[in-house]
């Protein structure tokens, strides 16, 4: 045997000549790897490397160095020798101040040092294992900053790992918060370390927190969002929202309205609108109504002057101003007036029922009476079908709504009142087919009329109003009530379906850049105010339905000074303040 096991270092042979070279290689050995510090671990020496100097080669290592990967490099005499390690060997890296080993591979970083970039795993007076690779046992561990702030950050893969702190008795699951299958951020609680429940949970996209087992309000109330005192009381006397502005700001309307205390009709405030006609423009809020009865309907308005020379025009620098209601469904659906409104030929009404099944494909649909069809009107909204069979998510059936129908369906030739028989320009479209019937198929006696067109807004509370004056404030008054059967689209009754309806604003309606019909100009910064709207059972009043589906409104009209009331048919008041 020539060689030392471990560090290789050469035996004196006996009787050898020149023992002083074998003894001194093993010098060398021996100071190169007792103690061993190496300057760092590198591919390539250092320029200007001094004799002395030593080195662990890594892997792809190139010049002096190449083909050297994992061996120790030292410098002597100018050139470099290689030496190379065995399992278990140490070494200080001076460039990082760290302890490194040789596992028979790779040199990895041990505990030790200023600077342990990467180790297996850690026990603190535990026992680290593959799963808890840093184990600590203590009372208190202390995570501190290094100056300012502190940051502790747990990373995961993908969405749906997960990034948790976890709270533990006696090794089970209690409690756990952070990132849990997803990228909301969540708090959940369990009893037995199994069955976890979310207390908590804030929606990583929209920053919107929800309580998912977790009631804030009777489950009968609903799910909406909870609301304050000072909201039910901003409703005033009737269901509006913030109608007086007493929120002191412009919620419930839309964004383009503003609030303005400094100009009101002795309200908390007053919400104002500028500029041109802007189309129509609805509140934030539904109100849940009974279109059974009779409402009264209540806002102050006032229109701003203008300065400027207005007399060529007859109502001045005054303008058109609306104001109502759109109508929507049980399922929030907006009820357009092509949901029920019907064609009259003559005063006709179109409505009918079928005498003959109508399928998806068909071509000609025939009817019981085809007297009310259009045979004039060559406007497409005009030349439709609605096909009253709609139900909604509840399972409900209306006579007089449905979202079953669309335009342009016929030509006026296809019209035959003789036969009672309306040929289609086109087959009848799948979506127009019966849900209830797995081929779409429409029995004999179903519902269908001409549908009409008209304006899908109920401008109850006023319609065309212009002010008699500009800077007066006006309450202006009006009734709405009852379902309109007729298929005219009454401005006084409530579309068929209706279960909430939304306030809605056509202001500065006349206002146009460059004018508009009778009325100028008069700016962008022209403003309507209104204030004080209500919206509020009338329990004097009655609604009566007339045998053409219409509903009238009455209500208790007097004169106070005279001490008189009757009974009458109820209008619009416009009244100075």
């Amino acid at each position: 045997m020539s060689n030392t096991y471990h560090l290789s270092m050469p035996y004196i042979q006996g009787g050898q000549a020149q023992k002083h070279v074998t003894h001194n290689e093993a010098l060398r050995t021996l100071d190169t790897l007792v103690h061993l510090s190496v300057v760092r671990q590198a591919t390539s020496p250092d320029v200007g490397a001094q004799d002395g100097d030593r080195y662990i080669v890594v892997a792809g290592a190139s010049g002096d160095f190449a083909g050297q990967d994992g061996k120790v490099a030292l410098r002597e005499a100018g050139t470099w020798l290689f030496l190379a390690p065995q399992v278990g060997w140490t070494a200080f890296d001076q460039s990082t101040g760290g302890q490194i080993v040789f596992d028979g591979s790779d040199w990895t970083a041990v505990m030790g040092g200023n600077n342990v970039t990467s180790t297996d795993r850690l026990g603190i007076n535990a026992t680290a294992d593959t799963t808890n690779k840093l184990a600590v046992g203590a009372d208190a561990t202390l995570l501190s900053h290094n100056g300012a702030g502190h940051q502790l950050k747990l990373n995961k893969a993908a969405n749906t790992d997960t990034a948790s702190l976890l709270f533990q008795t006696g090794f089970s699951g209690r409690a756990e918060m952070g990132l849990t299958g997803s990228d909301n951020f969540e708090v959940k609680v369990s009893a037995d370390g199994a069955s976890f429940y979310t207390v908590l949970q804030a929606d990583g996209a929209s920053g919107a927190v929800s309580f998912p087992n977790t009631s804030l309000a009777p489950s009968e109330f609903g799910a909406s969002d909870l609301t304050t005192t000072d909201y039910i009381t901003a409703r005033g006397a009737g269901i509006v929202s913030n109608g007086s502005g007493a929120l002191g700001n412009a919620y419930n309307y839309p964004s383009s309205f503003a609030f303005d205390a400094s100009q009101t009709p002795n309200l908390p405030g007053a919400i104002a609108k500028s500029g041109h006609n802007s189309s129509f423009e609805e509140a934030t809020e539904f109100l849940a109504i009974d279109p059974n009865r009779l409402y009264r309907l209540g806002a102050y308005l006032r229109q701003e002057s203008v300065a400027g020379d207005w007399s060529a025009f007859a109502n001045g620098d005054r303008h058109e101003q609306y104001m109502g209601f759109r109508c929507y469904d049980i399922d929030g659906n907006a009820i357009n007036s092509s949901h029920h409104a019907r064609y009259q030929h003559g005063g006709v009404d179109s409505l009918t029922t079928l005498t003959q099944p109508l399928a998806p494909g068909d071509t000609v649909v025939h009817v019981a009476d085809a007297t009310g069809w259009n045979e004039s009107s060559s406007s497409i909204h005009e030349r439709g079908i609605v096909i009253f069979g709609y139900r909604n998510t509840h399972g409900q059936t209306y006579d007089y709504y449905s979202r079953i129908e669309d335009s342009d369906l016929f030509e006026l030739s296809g019209v035959d009142k003789t036969n009672n028989q309306i040929t289609l320009s086109q087959p009848l479209p799948s979506y127009m087919g019966n849900p209830d019937d797995a081929g779409g198929v429409w029995p004999v006696g179903t519902r269908l009329a001409n549908r009409d067109t008209g304006w899908n807004y109920k401008f109850s509370f006023f319609r065309d109003l212009i002010p008699d004056a500009a800077d007066t404030w006006y309450r202006v008054e009006n009734f709405m009530g009852g379902i309109d059967q007729s298929g005219r689209n009454l401005p006084g009754n409530f579309a068929p379906g209706t279960a909430w309806v939304r306030l809605v604003w056509l202001l500065n309606y006349s206002n146009r850049v460059g004018g508009w019909s009778v009325y100028p100009d008069t700016g962008a910064s022209q403003r309507v105010w209104f204030s004080g709207v209500s919206v509020e059972p009338e329990i004097t009043g009655q609604v009566v339905r007339d045998a053409d589906g219409s509903c009238d409104l009455f209500v208790v009209q007097g004169d106070a000074q005279a001490g008189t009331a009757s009974f009458g048919p109820a209008a619009q008041s416009v009244t100075p303040l």
